[in-house]
């Protein structure tokens, strides 16, 4: 864990509740930065949302607003990336992931919408041809091992280390390049919600300039 740093903006006392724009803003108040994902490259997608607060703040009241529906993706799109989202993260239905990347997606380029659907359309074809099931009715052991074979399958671009531009693809982009682009996706959406940045270390008063490595299944490091 990194140095802790003082957030002048959030005490402990009321951020209970706060939604993400507020607890980014008061990170770029406190840090001087954005929110640095651990192992997100700049060039991600979600990153570029993040640093816009406005959208931010749009996207997280529309998706937590009572009777919300899906926006951009369909139902069983958004059902299938729910529960990939609490496989990869665990405690992302809690931060309403599934909800918050709807809204962004609503408001995205063409080329990130169509990304997005892509890789999600990858891991529904993988889903049906090795189990004759799509995601969503899988077994959790079923999930857990295609998101092994996912997670270490080979990339066509080196992986994302840090901040920057990805290196360009050596040839067509992978089961591996997909399940990255949703984990980044998850990931960024998971660890910009409350419950998301005191798993790494937020307290309310402080917060650390740098992270660990994520436990979770499949790694984010």
């Amino acid at each position: 864990m990194g140095d802790k740093v003082k957030l002048p903006v959030i005490d402990d006392a009321k951020s209970q509740g706060f939604g993400r724009r507020q607890i980014l803003q008061g990170l770029v108040g406190g840090v001087g930065a954005g929110l640095a994902i651990p192992g997100l490259a700049d060039a991600h997608p979600i990153q570029q949302h993040l640093k816009d607060h406005a959208k931010v703040a749009t996207a997280d009241a529309k998706a937590g607003a009572a009777g919300a529906k899906p926006e951009f993706l369909d139902h069983h799109q958004f059902d299938t990336l729910a529960s990939l989202a609490e496989r990869i993260v665990p405690g992302s239905g809690k931060a309403n992931v599934a909800g918050f990347i709807d809204q962004l997606l609503a408001v995205d380029t063409q080329d990130s919408q169509r990304g997005f659907l892509n890789a999600l359309g990858v891991f529904e074809g993988e889903s049906i041809a090795r189990y004759n099931h799509p995601w969503k009715s899988l077994t959790e052991t079923q999930q857990i091992e295609l998101l092994t074979v996912a997670s270490t399958g080979q990339a066509s671009r080196e992986p994302h280390r840090g901040r920057g531009a990805p290196a360009p693809p050596t040839g067509p982009l992978t089961f591996r390049d997909r399940f990255d682009d949703l984990k980044g996706w998850i990931a960024g959406a998971y660890y910009s919600s409350e419950i998301g940045l005191r798993e790494l270390g937020y307290t309310g008063s402080m917060f650390f300039t740098s992270f660990p490595g994520c436990e979770h299944p499949g790694g984010h490091s």
